[in-house]
Order: C-alpha cells, then structure tokens, then sequence
C-alpha cells in the first residue's frame, strides 16, 4: 500500500474507533440492545460447537450491555421489562454453565422479547411528551412484519416522529401512529413464531421450537392491553394462561402439551386484531385483495396451455399473486368473520386450492386447468363481494399505485445490484397493476398521459429512454432511475386525475371526445368501404350500412351490460375487444378484396359495351358476399363501439350513469353531424377521385385498426412487445394506432402489403385473362373507356 493511503486508511480507522468509543455512541440503546442478541447468540454457536467457556463469555457480554442510556430508559419507562431482562439473561448464563442448549435458547427468546416490549414502552412514553429524538433511538429496537413482495416495512411510526418533528403532528396523533404501527408488526411476528415453533417441532428442532415459542409468549403481553380493551379482563387472562402453557411446553420439548397450547393460542387470537385498520385502509385493502385475486387466473392464462406450463415466469407471477391474495385477506378476516364466518372459509378454502395449484406447478408439476382456476376465482371473488361493506366495493385507485410504487421500488433495487432478471420481472410486475387498474379509467380522463406512462414503461417517452429497452440492454442504474424518476412524476398526476374524482362537466366532456373519436374512426371506416359503391353497385351500400346501424344498439346494449356485471367485463372486455378488431380486420381485407377486385377491375375496366352485364353479373353478389357485407358494417363499428363501452364503463364506475349518459349524447350529436356532412361530400366527388379518396381511406383503416388491435393484444398478453429504439410523437399512438414497436409496425406494414400486393395479383390475372381472349373481345373505344359510369339518378 502506498504511503499516502496508508495515512488516510490510518485516519479513517482512527475516526471510526473515536466515534464507536464516544459516549453517545456507546450508550445508544439501539447498539445496547444489538449487543445482547448478538451476545446470545455467541453463546448459542459455542454451545453447539462444544465451547462452554466461550458460551459463558457470550452471555456475560450481552449482560454487561445492560447499562447507560438502556438500563435508564427501561427502568424509568417500563421496569416490569428491565425485571425480566435481567431475569432472562441469568437464566440464560446458568444454561449456558450446563451446557443446556434448549434452555438457552429459551432464555434468548425472552430476552429478546423483552427488549422489544420495553422499548415499546418507552418509545410511546417518549413519543407522548414530545422527545422525537430519545424516540427515534428507541424505535430503532423494533421488529417488522415479514415482508413480502407487495408490502413495504412498516413506516407509520418514523413518518408520525417526523411529523412531530416537522410540527405537522401533533404528539397525541404521533403516539397512534407509533403503536399502530408497532401493534400491527408484533401481532404479525407473534403469529409467524407460532408458525415456526411448529414447524420446528414438527421437524425436530427442540432448540428452536423452544426459542420461538419463547418469542411468541414474550411478544404476547405487548398485544395483551389491547386484547383486554377489546375483549376484556376474563379473555385476557385465558389468553396469559395459554401462552405461558405454550412456552412451558416448549421449554420441555413436551409435542402434546405444545401441541394443545398452538391450538388455543391460534383460537384466542382469531378475530382478534391489535391495530384495527381505519375504514380507508380496509376498502384499500380490500381493493388490493381483488387485484391480486383477478390477476391468478390472467397470469394463468398467460403461462399455461392444457395442462403445460409454457411461461414459467407468469407461473411465478400467480404465486406472488396468491400469497398478495391471502396477505391482504388475513389484514381483513377478522371484520369479515363477523359478518360471515362460512364466507370466509370459503375464501380461505379458494385461496388455499389455488396456492398449492400455482406452488406445484411452479415446482414443475403438472398444471391443473383454466377451468378450475377461474372456477376458484370465481368462488373466492363472489364469496368476498357478497359479505364485504358496500363501502369497500368502490374504487380505490390508490391500492392500485400503492402496488405499483412497491414493484418499481423493487425493480429499482434489482437494477441497481445488476440482477436485471428480477428488474424485468418487478417492471412487468408494475405494468400489470397499471394496465388493470389505474388505466382502465384514466384513458377515459386522460388517453395522451396513458400513452406517456406506457411509453416510460416500454419504448419510451417525454425524451426518456423505456424501463423495457434500458432493462433489456443492461442500462446503468442511473438512467433506470432519470426514467423512474419521468415516470413517479406521470403517476403521480395519474393518482391525482383518478383520486380526487373529476367534475361532472370533465366527466361530461371527455365521454363526449370518447364517443366522437371512436365514432369518427366508424365514420371513416364505413366512408372508405361505401366511397365506389355508386351507380349500379349503390345496392350493395344496404347491407354494409345497415350492419353497421346494427353495431349501435348492439354497442348500447354492451354498455348496459357493463353497468350490470361490471366485474366479468372488466376482467374479460380487451379480450373480446382483441377478438372483434381480429374479425373487423378479417373481414375488411377479405370483403373490400372481394369488392374492388371482382366488381371495380372486373366490372367497370372490362369495359363500356359489356358494362351492365358485365356489373349486373359481378355486383349481383352471393348470399355468402352479402352476408360479408352485412359483416363487414356490423363488425367494423361494433369494433370502436367495445372500445367506447370499456371507456365509458370506467367514468361511469368514476361519475355515475347520468354524467356520463350526457356526455355520450353530445358525443352522438357531434358524430352525426360530422357523419352527415362526410356522406354529402362523399357524394359530390367525381368517380375516379373517390377511387382515389378510397384507396387513401382504406389504408388509413387498415393503420389505425390493425395497429390498435395489435396494442390490444400486447395489452393482454397475447403477443409479444419488442419495443424499438427510436420515439414516436404520443399523438400518433393516440389517432393512428402507430406505436414504436416490432409487432406494431410489423402488422401494420404486412396489412398494407396485404392489399397492395392483392391488387397486382389481380391485375396480373387480368391481364392474363384478358389477352388470352383478345381475339374474341371487340376493342373498346378510348371515349368510352375513360368514361365513368354515370351513377343513378344522373342518366
């Protein structure tokens, strides 16, 4: 090492022991408290290493903690738990002399709890009279819910000191955030200890099942206040009783007593909860709960085929979505079982079924059905909506961008280790929770900030790179975070645009924009179809126009469907949006194909001397061609109409059917009119100029519908998204249905080739045709020819 930094690593060592030696440093009851679980567990490794000096050395360490700002603290605030501390840790140093693991290990377990009760106590007592600073140190001895992927460390008690801090909270406020927090953690560790003891004992563990159960019996009197407030004095002293039997028990490793103790214990807690969630927690809860119960059977569709697991990671993705489920159904099964206990257990029952479903095929078995899954959905979801508060029913956006920050959080994380695996997984993760949640509204209030949001999220937007391509390219976890950062900004004026509720005459406006630019792109459609259909083939105008008149009660009574079984819609409506625009699609190349190539070339270029046999023959059109045209109007426009109805179904879940009715009739009025004014001019343009007019519109249609159900169908999972390197204006995924990636342009660019490659195939038929019986066929003259044939009504 050189000189020179051997001199500074010289200074920092020396810095660092000077601040580990200074007093405050040494009587911080947070380090104390380390000390002795560190301690402890010393002397639990040197007992099962066969060290009983070492052992003893361990547990006089963590004894000796027991001093300054610790020792202070406690016995001002919470004697009863420096008694017992200290109780514990000579308990602790006698197994340790005999060389008595499990009673050792029992003693730790106490102590430790001990610690956590106190400084409980005294982080309130502090909290209470204003002592943000002594607080803080204290709640650093705290324990924390067990974490899972879509819920974050508790938080509540720092934010309530920082409010006190910051003057915004007053102490009394303070002190109920802080045990509301610490109560919810406590009697969410309590039950997991329980939990473990049993599988310790299960498998064994003597040790272990006796530390564990020390835990819970330890963690127990700072719930106990609590459980006699709500319940009273009698059931708490039932409640003393069973868990001092529980840790006697394991204590004495005795399987049948411990075993009688559990069931009593778990009995006394049922229905019991140590901080009551405040009703806005509930419906958020309650909202996070159907979230990740409609997405298992979604992630299951996606990753599985008859009964093969095609997609590991949506499989992966089902079982993070199960546990979600039953995560957020324990936070809320103590107020359902009051309400209705059978419904519950049938909720626990579906949820149990669809946990060992998605676990085994996530350990490579064989995948049970779509059927069973949705019909364990089906069960868990129509059990929870008939006991849950109406209350809790109603939209709550902000579980749904709670979900969303806890996965990009993730991703952050994941990116920032390198680990983009897990980076791509929590951002699919945060774009699932987005595109069945808060998007659904938000593309009837605001459509350009979807499309920005989505962008950030894949291709790329407001000059920032997308999370997919930078995940994809291994980006540095700076310009990750630049695009999180772009995106936080998007989300949080999405949280603002769907939390606080638009106003009637926003709501009113923008269901009016939705039903005119869905019905403009109707418009467009059927005028590009009708634009040639004149003279002799204006009959062939009645099928298509009135297929589509068709597609408007039809796309009414969607609406009022969606107002009555609003669940099934949302879940399934981009699907049968998909496989609408699939068949608008299908058949508008195939029919307008038939159409142009069969009755335009064959018909009017054949010729002016044949021409009203000719197009009496081609226009005379089949049954089947009719019933394509009839198609063609019918599912063309019933096409924008789903759309509508999905859109409009949000603002009315937002505003009510009235507002939104209002919005939809202006909408109509509009549409009208501009459709009046269209067919008027439709009807003034000379014959080869609509031609032209026609061939322009048919490729605007073929853009804008090909390109939307493609984005429909990345929406739900059924085709890919590869996004691409370069940006396009949001405006143009907007009105065109152009989006920057493969699949997109790639669809858009094969339906084009389509019709244009359609076309010379049938001129070259034509051609082919046509000289081989130029021997029998009288020329025809150039006048008339070039004529167009006179629409009629003009001969």
């Amino acid at each position: 090492m050189r000189p020179a930094r051997a001199a500074a690593a010289a200074i920092l060592v020396a810095a660092a022991a000077a601040c580990l030696a200074s007093p405050a440093s040494a009587e911080a009851p947070w380090r104390a408290a380390e000390d002795i679980r560190a301690g402890l567990f010393d002397a639990q490794s040197a007992l099962l290493l066969s060290e009983p000096d070492r052992a003893q050395q361990g547990v006089a360490d963590a004894r000796a903690a027991v001093s300054g700002e610790l020792a202070t603290g406690l016995r001002r605030h919470a004697p009863e738990h420096l008694r017992e501390l200290r109780a514990d840790l000579e308990a602790a140093e006698q197994a340790a002399a005999d060389g008595d693991e499990i009673r050792l290990a029992a003693a730790r377990g106490r102590a430790v709890a001990a610690l956590r009760g106190g400084a409980y106590a005294v982080t309130v007592a502090s909290t209470r009279h204003g002592d943000v600073p002594a607080a803080r140190r204290w709640l650093l001895i705290r324990d924390f819910r067990q974490a899972t992927r879509f819920t974050r460390p508790g938080v509540d008690a720092t934010a309530a000191l920082d409010g006190v801090a910051a003057g915004e909270v007053s102490s009394g406020d303070a002190v109920t955030g802080v045990r509301k927090d610490l109560l919810d953690a406590y009697q969410a560790r309590l039950l997991t200890y329980l939990e473990d003891s049993d599988q310790a004992r299960e498998r064994g563990f003597d040790a272990a099942n006796a530390e564990t159960a020390a835990l819970a019996a330890g963690y127990w009197p700072i719930l106990a206040p609590e459980y006699e407030h709500q319940l009273g004095a009698t059931e708490r002293k039932r409640a003393d009783a069973v868990f001092e039997r529980l840790a006697a028990a394991g204590l004495a490793s005795d399987e049948a007593a411990f075993e009688r103790a559990g069931r009593d214990a778990a009995k006394a807690l049922d229905g019991f909860t140590a901080a009551p969630f405040t009703p806005e927690e509930q419906a958020r809860r309650a909202a996070q709960f159907i979230r990740f119960l409609d997405l298992i059977p979604i992630e299951w569709d996606h990753g599985t085929d008859d009964g093969e697991v095609t997609i590991p990671f949506e499989i992966q993705e089902a079982v993070a979505f199960t546990e979600g489920a039953q995560s957020a159904l324990a936070d809320l099964e103590s107020t359902l079982e009051e309400r209705d206990p059978a419904g519950v257990a049938t909720i626990d029952s579906a949820l149990i079924e669809l946990d060992t479903i998605t676990a085994d095929a996530n350990e490579g078995a064989a995948a049970a059905s779509q059927e069973e899954v949705d019909a364990l959905h089906d069960e868990a979801s129509s059990s929870f909506d008939e006991i849950v508060p109406e209350e809790w029913k109603e939209t709550d956006a902000e579980a749904d961008f709670d979900l969303i920050a806890i996965s990009l959080d993730q991703m952050q994380a994941a990116a920032n280790a390198g680990q983009y695996e897990q980076a791509e997984a929590a951002r699919l993760t945060a774009y699932a929770f987005f595109e069945f949640g808060p998007e659904r509204l938000l593309r009837g209030l605001d459509p350009q900030l979807v499309s920005e949001i989505e962008g950030l999220v894949w291709y790329g937007a407001a000059d920032e790179e997308g999370l997919a391509e930078l995940i994809a390219s291994d980006g540095s976890p700076t310009e990750v975070r630049d695009t999180r950062v772009a995106l936080d900004e998007d989300l949080t004026r999405a949280q603002e645009t769907t939390g606080e509720g638009a106003s009637g005459i926003t709501v009113i406006t923008n269901a009016a924009l939705i039903v005119f630019r869905e019905g403009l792109e109707a418009i467009l459609i059927i005028a590009a179809i009708t634009a040639s259909m004149i003279g002799v083939n204006r009959h062939l105008r009645r099928p298509i126009l009135v297929g589509a008149l068709l597609a408007l009660p039809a796309s009414a009574l969607l609406f009022v469907a969606s107002v009555l079984v609003l669940e099934s819609l949302s879940q399934y409506g981009e699907k049968l949006e998909a496989i609408v625009g699939l068949i608008a699609i299908a058949v508008l190349l195939l029919v307008l194909n038939w159409f142009f190539h069969r009755v335009y070339w064959t018909g009017w270029i054949a010729g002016h001397r044949k021409r009203g046999k000719a197009l009496a023959g081609s226009a005379g059109a089949t049954g089947a061609a009719v019933l394509g045209l009839y198609l063609l109007g019918f599912s063309s426009v019933l096409r924008e109409g789903f759309e509508t109805v999905l859109f409009l179904q949000a603002l009315q879940l937002e505003a009510g059917i009235g507002i939104v009715l209002a919005g939809v009739t202006l909408g109509l009025v509009a549409t009208a009119a501009v459709g009046a004014i269209t067919f008027a001019l439709e009807r003034r343009l000379p014959y080869k100029r609509m031609l032209v007019v026609t061939g322009v519109l048919i490729s605007l249609v073929l853009v804008v519908l090909v390109g939307n159900t493609m984005r429909t169908l990345q929406g739900i999972g059924w085709v890919s998204i590869s996004p691409l390197s370069f940006d396009l204006p949001l405006w143009m995924g907007t009105w065109l249905g152009v989006f920057p990636t493969v699949e997109t342009l790639a669809a858009q660019a094969g339906a084009l080739l389509f019709v244009v490659g359609s076309y010379f195939l049938a001129e070259r038929v034509r051609k082919r045709n046509v000289s081989r019986s130029e021997p029998s066929v009288r020329p025809v003259e150039p006048a008339t020819a070039e004529r167009a044939p006179a629409p009629v009504g003009r001969r």
